[in-house]
């Protein structure tokens, strides 16, 4: 994969050609180039009783967002950098007037058309990117654990719940997602979903 290239056209292969336009404006950064793409929408956020008992730590390490609310005003700048071949996610959640709750994690591609999305805490998801029609859906391979540079799996999934994800088109400037946790045991875990407008798309 070369510096001119969306991150996302190897992952996703032959399908890159086929696939609706908005999501070529949503995956259009390139890696080794300072792009950034802006999305913004609302979201519905959800999560047990399970978790809310552990929103202190979510806010600590800035991972998830440990809130459960409806109609959340959302903006998600896609960012690539020139030193760096990976991709990363800057969500910011509007929560009141002097209240934005930052979440961001960075995707590296593991080949093929599976990647980790890595959070600060240093544990990552390592999923699937796979497009069915109009979706692109998220499929869970299991959880890993960097060390340093080190990286290994984390055999987590039995605790930590499995993850699924899809995004879908509306139109060339719209798409909808859904992102949700369940457990083996307890069943739901947590949820968030919504729909974005491709706001900005600026290739360095």
């Amino acid at each position: 994969m070369t510096g001119s290239r969306p991150f996302f056209e190897a992952i996703f292969g032959e399908d890159w050609a086929i696939m609706p336009k908005v999501f070529h404006a949503h995956y259009a950064n390139r890696t080794h180039k300072r792009d950034v793409v802006r999305v913004s929408g609302k979201m519905d956020i959800r999560q047990s009783w399970i978790m809310r008992l552990a929103a202190p730590l979510f806010r600590m390490t800035k991972t998830l967002v440990p809130i459960d609310r409806k109609v959340v005003n959302t903006e998600v700048f896609f960012r690539t950098h020139v030193d760096s071949d990976a991709f990363w996610y800057h969500r910011h959640f509007h929560l009141g007037m002097d209240d934005t709750y930052v979440f961001v994690s960075r995707l590296e591609h593991m080949g093929g058309n599976q990647v980790t999305e890595w959070t600060r805490s240093g544990i990552g998801w390592h999923s699937t990117f796979t497009l069915d029609g109009t979706r692109v859906r998220l499929g869970h391979i299991g959880y890993r654990i960097k060390l340093g540079r080190l990286t290994m799996p984390l055999p987590a999934t039995w605790l930590f719940g499995v993850p699924s994800a899809w995004e879908e088109a509306i139109d060339k400037n719209h798409f909808r997602m859904e992102m949700t946790i369940r457990h083996w045991l307890f069943g739901f875990l947590y949820s968030y979903s919504g729909e974005f407008e491709i706001a900005e798309v600026n290739l360095a």
